[in-house]
């Protein structure tokens, strides 16, 4: 009889040491408290008010606590919908966090954040407290579930899974979504409280809008306070490749760059992309300290299609041919409008193997020397095998004073303007026939205004792209003929005098 109520008091000591860390958790842990001392914990390690609407705490099948609606700031930068933290019972009496698993599950951050992060020593992450605190000492999994993160205009929702020991947080999977473009990365953070770490990425697709205005916002370089002055500060490094994206609504493709960001610029570099038929390789700074970020482009273009660059441009029809140079342009903004509208910069340009439809050049130049027969149909344009130049933009404009365009019935060398939005030219210079144009000029122009047996005629090209206007300027080329004619004699009258002194 004894010993069975012996077996029989085993269920009831079992009862009565489950009852008791249970009031012990829920002494520890019980609402009133975590939520109190979370939110002292948290509000002195970011220096800004913490709120918690509601908490509460179980100790089966682990320890967890549930926190609802968490905010941070003063204004709210950071809001948490649900909050579930798990962890064993042993550590926890020793007030130590260990081997927990954390749930995240829906919330907003607002980019940049109007607060500065802990900066904490040793390998204490941020939610590490000293004295009568929890001390946090490893998460083995951080499962984050539609985490939006909002920098100006745009906005990344976040699923990832994760884990932290010490100040160190290793990634296993993020993926973020905007509007358009979806990203997965992996990699980690070697310090969470300084937020620096490398990550790998792959996005498909990725709009560059999307991504350049998110990051010109949420890496803006904060105003350093007395408190994080000379204490550690972003640097995040992220190899990124896509395979298929937009910038501008213009579609590109083979996308790969490595981004180095800290606060107040980052970099795209190297970054080498396909895009309208063609390649570009070089490198991409931003400047996100000011009101109105500040992009640098530089680097090299090759084998572009102009028909697909002058469709994008809204002047379809215009030129034809195939684009290599160099690139040195500055734009500012947060977005490819305002980027475009305020580029400026140089552009060393070579078009090769292409035509102009309608630049009647040659019919013009025929027409002008009385020989209608011999003139090509209207609307024969003009071939040529390269048209180079330095072209300053600014203004919307571009232009230059050393346009060279060569091609098989005449070159031309001179300056010009075009419009970028309007595709209007304005261009001035000397057109150098061939010698089989030169052959059906009029005896005496022949005679007179040619250089090297090649005529020399100043035209001047008007209208736009798509409809060119053809001036041939007969008058300069007669002051030109009669100049030529005077050096002619002169120099005939001086070999005259030398034979007679001879």
């Amino acid at each position: 009889m004894l010993g069975g109520r012996r077996w029989l008091a085993i269920p009831a000591i079992l009862l009565v040491a489950a009852l008791g860390a249970y009031f012990a958790a829920s002494r520890m842990l019980g609402s009133d408290l975590v939520r109190s001392t979370l939110e002292q914990q948290l509000t002195a390690a970011f220096g800004q008010p913490v709120h918690i609407a509601s908490a509460s705490a179980s100790i089966l099948p682990r320890v967890t606590v549930n926190l609802n609606e968490l905010t941070i700031g003063s204004p709210v930068a950071v809001q948490i919908t649900q909050l579930r933290i798990a962890t064993g019972l042993r550590p926890l009496f020793s007030r130590t966090v260990q081997d927990a698993e954390v749930s995240l599950v829906g919330g907003t951050v607002l980019l940049p954040l109007n607060f500065d992060l802990p900066a904490e020593g040793g390998s204490q992450p941020p939610a590490a407290a000293s004295g009568s605190g929890l001390n946090v000492a490893s998460v083995r999994l951080i499962d984050v579930r539609g985490l939006s993160f909002i920098a100006g205009k745009q906005t990344f929702v976040v699923d990832a899974e994760s884990s932290i020991e010490g100040d160190r947080l290793e990634i296993r999977r993020l993926e973020a979504r905007a509007q358009t473009t979806r990203i997965d990365a992996r990699g980690a953070l070697t310090s969470v409280a300084k937020l620096q770490g490398e990550l790998t990425a792959t996005a498909d697709p990725l709009d560059l809008d999307e991504l350049l205005s998110f990051a010109s916002t949420a890496f803006a370089a904060p105003k350093q306070s007395k408190a994080t002055a000379g204490a550690g500060t972003t640097h995040l490094r992220v190899a990124l490749t896509a395979a298929r994206g937009q910038f501008a609504a213009n579609a590109f493709r083979d996308l790969s760059t490595e981004i180095d960001v800290v606060p107040g610029r980052f970099t795209l570099s190297p970054l080498a992309v396909s895009a309208f038929g063609g390649k570009f390789a070089g490198r991409l700074d931003a400047d996100t300290s000011r009101a109105a970020p500040e992009l640098r482009l530089n680097g090299r273009l090759d084998g572009l299609d102009v028909v697909e660059i002058m469709k994008a441009g809204g002047s379809p029809g215009g030129i034809t041919g195939r684009l290599g140079g160099t690139v040195n342009v500055t734009g500012s903004g947060t977005d490819s409008d305002m980027l475009i509208r305020t580029a400026r910069g140089s552009i060393g340009a070579a078009l090769t193997d292409g035509a102009i439809p309608n630049l009647d050049m040659v019919r013009t130049i025929v027409l002008a020397f009385g020989k209608p027969s011999g003139a090509p149909p209207p609307g024969s344009g003009s071939s040529f095998s390269r048209i180079a130049g330095t072209f300053a933009l600014a203004n919307g404009a571009m232009s230059s004073n050393d346009i060279a365009m060569a091609s098989r019935d005449f070159d031309m060398a001179g300056s010009g303007t075009l419009r970028i939005a309007t595709g209007a030219v304005t261009a001035r210079g000397d057109v150098i026939l061939s010698r089989e144009l030169t052959a059906q000029a009029g005896v005496d122009l022949r005679r007179y205004a040619q250089e090297d047996g090649r005529v020399v005629v100043p035209a001047v090209i008007g209208g736009t792209l798509q409809q060119p206007a053809v001036t041939l300027d007969l008058l300069a080329a007669t002051r030109r003929a009669l100049g030529n004619e005077l050096q002619r004699r002169v120099k005939g009258l001086v070999d005259d005098l030398f034979k007679k002194k001879k």
